[in-house]
């Protein structure tokens, strides 16, 4: 009856204490580290402020990286109903961007990642406004959710 129950015990902890670690959460860890400053460049003022906010900057003469984001926006009609009026918008956002190596001056990589969202239009110019506002916020995290992952790819190699 206990040589069963230690079992049945050891199989737990072997299983439980397996020691794995997902390669991701390494990463994360190393990447942690890494001190990167961004320069925005020739943009809106939701760009810059939307960028500054999911974006962690640091000192431009701590920063081992230094990356120039070029943000440009641009807004498309996707729904015309059958007068002649817009129902939906497109917006797409671009961004440009470069890496260099803040010890030898060297850029590393460019290139660019795209965010897009839709709103519609609304019979209020007030409120069409703020949706719009709004999906243009949705598309440049988009574009910097992609951009943060290339960039994170190219500075571990």
């Amino acid at each position: 009856m206990y040589r069963k129950e230690f079992c049945i015990i050891l199989i737990c902890l072997i299983f439980t204490s397996c020691g794995f670690t997902p390669s991701l959460k390494i990463k994360e860890l190393n990447l942690a580290k890494t001190k990167i400053h961004y320069n925005i460049e020739d943009s809106s003022y939701i760009a810059r402020d939307t960028l500054r906010t999911f974006l962690k900057n640091t000192d431009q003469n701590e920063a081992q990286y230094i990356i120039n984001i070029n943000v440009s926006e641009s807004e498309s009609a996707v729904n015309i109903g059958t007068d002649g009026s817009v129902l939906e918008y497109k917006i797409e956002v671009l961004i440009e961007y470069e890496i260099i190596n803040n010890d030898s001056g060297k850029i590393i990589h460019e290139s660019q990642s795209r965010g897009f969202s839709n709103y519609d239009v609304s019979s209020s110019e007030y409120s069409t406004e703020l949706v719009k506002q709004e999906a243009i916020k949705v598309a440049i995290d988009q574009a910097a959710q992609l951009m943060r992952i290339m960039t994170q790819s190219q500075i571990s190699k």
